[in-house]
C-alpha cells in the first residue's frame, strides 16, 4: 500500500513546522481522510513574530485561521504514524525542509519528497489535469471568498495521485491499477527523461538531497528542534509560547 500526505500550517522563527491540516490519500485505492487540527495555544499567548507568521499562512496560504480545528495534535499524529505501519511507500510534495523533517519525526521512517522527481506543483497540476474539487471546509472558504483561492491539503493529494497514476500507466502501457514497485520505477524513469545536464541524479540521489527552504521572508528553517538526539517533540510543544 502507498500513500500520499499532504500538510498546511505555518513555518514559524525559531519553532520549525506546526500542521494546521493534513489529509492521507490511498494510491491504489479510493480512500482519502482530512483533519483541521486544534490550535495549541491561544493567539494572543504569542510573541509579534509569531503572530506575524500565523497571520501570513492563515491569510494567504491555506485560509483556515488560528482558532479553527477541533482535533487534538497528539492523538491525530499518533494516528497517522499507526495508519502509516502498513504503507510500503509514503509520497509527499513540499518544498521547506521543515516539512520533511515534521513528517519523518511523526511517522518514525522516510518519506519520498515528490518535488526530488520534478512534480509539478499543485497549481501547475489543477490546470493540467482541469481538476479542482476541495475538502468541505475549503469550498465553504471559497465560497464566502470567491477571489480567494487557498492551499488545500485534501486537494493537492489527490492531484499528486493523479499525477504519480498517469506516470505509472504510462510506463506500463496499462490502465490497471500499478503496484508500489512500478510506481518507483514510473518516477524513476520520469526524472532520467527530464532532468537535464547535470540535474540527472540517481533516484537515491534524489531522495536523499533535499530542496533547501526557499520561501522569502517566512521560511526559516527548523531551527534544530529536530536534531538526531533530540525525542520527537510535541505537537504543543513546536510553537513556543
Amino acid at each position: 500500500m502507498d500513500y500520499i500526505i499532504d500538510l498546511q500550517g505555518y513555518i514559524c522563527p525559531e519553532s520549525g513546522f506546526l500542521p494546521k491540516e493534513i489529509a492521507i490519500v490511498l494510491l491504489m485505492r479510493h480512500s482519502a481522510s482530512s483533519w483541521v487540527i486544534a490550535p495549541p495555544h491561544h493567539y494572543h499567548t504569542y510573541e509579534p513574530s509569531v503572530k506575524k507568521c500565523i497571520d501570513f499562512y492563515s491569510c494567504k496560504v491555506h485560509g483556515i485561521r488560528w482558532a479553527e480545528g477541533s482535533v487534538d495534535g497528539d492523538e491525530l499524529c499518533r494516528e497517522i504514524k499507526n495508519i502509516m505501519l502498513s504503507a510500503n511507500n509514503i509520497y509527499t510534495y513540499v518544498d521547506s525542509r521543515s516539512k520533511v523533517e515534521f513528517l519523518e519525526w511523526t511517522l518514525g521512517r522516510n518519506v519520498i519528497n515528490l518535488c526530488n522527481y520534478l512534480c509539478p506543483s499543485s497549481s501547475d497540476l489543477s490546470r493540467e489535469f482541469g481538476f479542482k474539487s476541495t475538502c468541505i471546509h475549503h469550498m465553504l472558504k471559497s465560497e464566502t471568498k470567491i477571489h480567494c483561492e487557498y492551499q488545500c491539503a485534501l486537494n493537492n493529494s489527490r492531484l499528486y495521485k493523479k499525477w504519480i497514476l498517469k506516470l505509472a500507466r504510462d510506463y506500463t502501457d496499462s490502465p490497471d491499477a500499478p503496484d508500489s514497485e512500478t510506481i518507483s520505477q514510473a518516477l524513476a524513469r520520469y526524472l532520467r527523461e527530464n532532468a537535464q545536464g547535470d540535474d540527472i541524479t540517481s533516484e537515491a540521489s534524489a531522495v536523499d538531497n533535499e530542496n533547501d527552504d526557499n520561501d522569502g521572508e517566512y521560511n526559516i528553517g527548523v531551527n534544530n528542534i529536530y536534531s538526531q538526539n533530540a525525542s520527537p517533540p510535541a505537537y504543543d510543544s513546536l510553537f513556543r509560547q
